[in-house]
This record gives C-alpha cells, sequence and structure tokens, in this order.
C-alpha cells in the first residue's frame, strides 16, 4: 500500500512584476514550506482576469509569463503553476475553486495569499472564506499583510505602472526592489543612427508589456548573458517626423550584430524627456551627452 502524496504549499497570486510584496508573500510560503518539509510553488493567472471580466479594461502587465516565472523561481519557490483564468474559471464559486484548482489540481494542504486577496465568482470569497474552506478540505490558509513592508509605503502593480508610465524608474524600482525590465527582440528599423554615427537596436516587445514614458534613459543591456551600458530612448524620434514610438538602445561600446536576438533592458535612471531639436547636428551632440551620463550612472551603479 503506497503513502498518500504529501501536499504542498501554494502562493496564490497575480504576482505580476513579483514586487516587494508578492515577496513577502512568496517568503511566508516557502517559510511554512521549509517548515512542514513541502515543496512550494507559486501559483498565477494568464491572461490577466481583467482581461476576461474586462476586455480592454486590462492593465498593461510589467512582466511577460516567462519573466514572471523566471522571478518566482528566482525568489525560492520549488515550481511555479500557471492558471488559465478564462471566462469558466471566473465563474466557479469561492467552494469550486478551492476544491477544484488549489486541492484538486495544485494539491493545496497550505495556502498564502495577500491579506486582501479576493477569488471566486465575482470576487465573492476573502481571506475568512479561503481559510474556513482550506480547513473544511483538511488544511490551512494564511494572510499576509504587505502594506508597510516598504516604511509603510504602499506597494502594488498598479502603483509601479503609474510610476513608469510617469518616466519614474527609481521609484518603480524601490517598490520592485529591482530595476525595472522589458525584453524584446531586436528588429529592422529605419537605420539612421548607424547613419549619424550612433546606432542603435530597435527592440520590439510584447504588445502587452508597458513601457516606460518616453524619454531618455539610462539602462543596462543584457545581451547573451553580459550586461552592458546603454541610452536608451522611447519616442517617436520627433526630429525626423516620427509617429510610431520605439524603444531604441544605443549599446555603449557594442559592435555587432544584433537582429534577431532578444534582448533585456534594465532601466535605472530617466536622463530627459523627450525633445524635438533643430536639426541633425544638434542631435547628435545631444545623444553623445545622454551617452556619457548613461555611462556615469550605470558605472556608479555596477
Amino acid at each position: 500500500m503506497t503513502s498518500p502524496t504529501p501536499g504542498k504549499v501554494v502562493a496564490l497570486g497575480n504576482f505580476d512584476g513579483v514586487h516587494l510584496g508578492h515577496q513577502v508573500v512568496l517568503g511566508r510560503a516557502i517559510e511554512e514550506g521549509g517548515e512542514r518539509n513541502l515543496r512550494v510553488v507559486a501559483a498565477t493567472f494568464d491572461p490577466h482576469p481583467r482581461m476576461v471580466l474586462r476586455p480592454g479594461g486590462e492593465p498593461l502587465l510589467l512582466t511577460t509569463v516567462e519573466m514572471r516565472r523566471e522571478l518566482l523561481l528566482g525568489a525560492g519557490v520549488d515550481e511555479v503553476a500557471v492558471i488559465t483564468f478564462d471566462k469558466e474559471l471566473s465563474k466557479k464559486s469561492p467552494e469550486e475553486f478551492v476544491k477544484e484548482i488549489l486541492v484538486g489540481r495544485l494539491g493545496a494542504e497550505v495556502v498564502v495569499v495577500g491579506e486582501n486577496f479576493r477569488f471566486g465568482y465575482k470576487a465573492a470569497g476573502n481571506l475568512e472564506d479561503l481559510r474556513w474552506l482550506m480547513r473544511s478540505f483538511g488544511g490551512e490558509a494564511f494572510g499576509v499583510p504587505v502594506r508597510g513592508v516598504n516604511g509603510g509605503e504602499e506597494i502594488s502593480s498598479t502603483r509601479i505602472r503609474e510610476f513608469l508610465g510617469e518616466g519614474r524608474v527609481e521609484e518603480a524600482s524601490r517598490l520592485l526592489g529591482r530595476p525595472h525590465s522589458l525584453r524584446g527582440e531586436v528588429v529592422v528599423g529605419d537605420k539612421r543612427g548607424r547613419t549619424i554615427g550612433f546606432p542603435t537596436a530597435n527592440v520590439e516587445p510584447e504588445p502587452s508589456i508597458l513601457i516606460p514614458a518616453r524619454g531618455v534613459y539610462a539602462c543596462f543591456v543584457e545581451i547573451d548573458g553580459e550586461r552592458w551600458p546603454s541610452s536608451v530612448n522611447i519616442g517617436v524620434a520627433p526630429t525626423f517626423g516620427e509617429r510610431e514610438s520605439r524603444v531604441e538602445a544605443h549599446v555603449l561600446g557594442f559592435d555587432g550584430d544584433l537582429y534577431g536576438k532578444v534582448i533585456e533592458v534594465e532601466f535605472l535612471r530617466r536622463i530627459r524627456g523627450e525633445k524635438k531639436f533643430s536639426g541633425v547636428d544638434e542631435l547628435i551632440s545631444q545623444i553623445g551627452r545622454d551617452g556619457e551620463e548613461a555611462r556615469r550612472i550605470t558605472d556608479a551603479t555596477s
């Protein structure tokens, strides 16, 4: 006769950004797993629930599912479960969600959530409901307060999105616990930068990912596992009358072909806002100064 399979500790949430508040929830789950000798699973949702519940009203995301998985594993959990959020799931009652998803599919013996977590049809379930339901299935649930983690400051994915939308990448980094970053494939652009002596990589992130406000940023760009200081422009190239916003990285000191590569851009500080210049000469002069400032900032960060 075989012994029953041990349950798992499930840290449950959207975890977009895996910010400092999320990390407190993950830390408690890891602690519970260590004390009980159980594996720890971080369970996240894809797509974002609001994409299903309010199509067109969903937020731009801080992380792709792939990046979220890497960050969650990096935080110390044993595995990551991605729960597909669809119409069927959205209509499950709190009891059905616990029975079928948490206990039935994920094998939850312990569930850890942020104290304001809501679940089930029309978000009818709260923390007390989760505790009661988990007890009814022989398990436990814990709610973790995340407010006040960072000196009393509110930490949320929404607030981080607001900071990034204003170009305040340093404030966003403070709540994330690391610089905000995005990944994208380097695609062929207009090659104008090369003609003026400043070749750039035109980075194309996934459409669902939030791009910081227009302007020039000091960044690190990761290429094949190596980080390079970079000056990154987000905008429409107003000097040349362009209208399509782009993410263009001038990788300082790099000389090679990046087309087709997936690179990661890590935002450290905003150098300046977007500006239309009187001509190419003024633009070239400013790009040179931006590169010097970006190198100074990245050197101080290394």
